[in-house]
């Protein structure tokens, strides 16, 4: 007997392309939801203010200035900020100055500009209220805030200079230390180093347009995020700015000396606005001890907050380590007022405008 053949069944082969077709369907409707969601919070989080930040700009010589624009908000607490049409935290464009004018302008970094107060909270709108309101009643002041965001005392110092030299004619400048001194350095950058900073501002000014970026990486994780992101865009890597900090004291002091051979070139007087942070006793900082004995051996009026504040209760005046609050600015400016007042340039001023309205009246 022939035992029966036995046919084995041809193995069956499941094609892969269903479920490749399958997997990429999915991951196409991942992405649509993903980007749906961006889109929704991108415009959610605009009506709490998110998005309306100031846009800095690269600038050649100063490496980046904040876009003018109203409308905008800190990005602390939220409050209004506007940036004049030429460039400069003040409510209005500047005109030529006129007979009866006395103007100021002040320079630093984001306690200059007002971190986290309004426009009439800052220690320069502070000080423009003071002096208009008591003393002088024939002068008009006016305090231009010229500080900048992220400054160092160098980029500080290169925009006193150029003030100066764009005759926006004032009679004081205020010349405020930066606790940004990890990034003195950027002002020397030349070259390729200089091009690829400037570019990595102007991708930085692009990203700080999103309300969802202004959230999550300058809000909900700054401590995390935020500070990372801004030594890559500043010092080109993710590493902090301690690497970087290379105190030289001379370099720091040449800075102030330029300060004070232009604003006497152009006939304005220096003040320095020395700052400390909050429970700071004395000047820790080399920088600081160097700007108060440049002070102190160039004959430069000085308002010292450190001294200042050791005799008070900081409660209430900082936002945090360094920034003030609005009662915090309102002493800064009321100490700024008392050395203002003190200037032979603001008695002239005054001296002049009882003058004209003696003349006048008279007549």
């Amino acid at each position: 007997m022939t035992p029966a053949s036995t046919v084995t069944p041809a193995p069956t082969t499941v094609s892969s392309k269903p479920k490749k077709r399958g997997f990429l369907r999915g991951l196409f409707r991942g992405i649509l939801w993903f980007l749906a969601i961006c889109l929704l919070l991108e415009i959610g989080l605009r009506f709490f203010g998110y998005g309306s930040y100031v846009i800095y700009r690269p600038d050649p010589q100063l490496l980046w200035l904040p876009v003018p624009g109203s409308h905008k908000i800190t990005e602390t607490n939220h409050l209004p900020i506007t940036i004049s049409p030429d460039g400069f935290r003040y409510p209005e464009a500047l005109a030529p100055k006129q007979s009866g004018q006395y103007r100021i302008f002040t320079f630093g970094d984001s306690v200059t500009m007002g971190w986290g107060v309004d426009d009439n909270s800052t220690f320069s709108a502070v000080l423009e209220k003071q002096l208009n309101s008591s003393g002088c009643s024939n002068t008009k002041f006016q305090v231009i805030d010229a500080g900048v965001n992220a400054y160092p005392n160098a980029l500080a110092a290169e925009r006193l200079k150029k003030v100066l030299d764009d005759n926006y004619q004032p009679d004081a400048v205020i010349l405020t230390y930066s606790f940004n001194t990890g990034f003195e350095r950027l002002a020397r950058l030349e070259g390729k180093e200089r091009e690829q900073l400037l570019h990595r501002v102007e991708m930085k000014s692009v990203a700080r347009r999103s309300a969802l970026y202004n959230f999550l990486i300058e809000d909900l994780l700054r401590q995390v995020m935020y500070y990372r992101f801004r030594e890559l865009l500043l010092q080109g890597s993710w590493d902090t700015a301690k690497e970087h900090q290379t105190v030289d004291v001379e370099q720091f002091t040449d800075g102030l000396k330029m300060a004070k051979q232009a604003a006497e070139a152009h006939h304005s007087q220096l003040v320095i606005l020395l700052l400390g942070s909050e429970g700071e006793t004395s000047e820790a900082h080399p920088y600081q001890k160097a700007m108060a004995d440049f002070a102190q051996q160039n004959n430069v009026p000085i308002v010292n907050m450190i001294s200042v504040l050791r005799a008070k209760d900081p409660k209430g005046l900082f936002l945090d380590h360094v920034h003030p609050t609005a009662a915090g600015h309102a002493l800064i400016g009321e100490q700024l007022a008392a050395v203002v007042r003190g200037l032979d340039s603001y008695a002239a001023a005054c001296k002049d405008a009882k003058t004209s309205s003696t003349i006048t009246s008279n007549q």
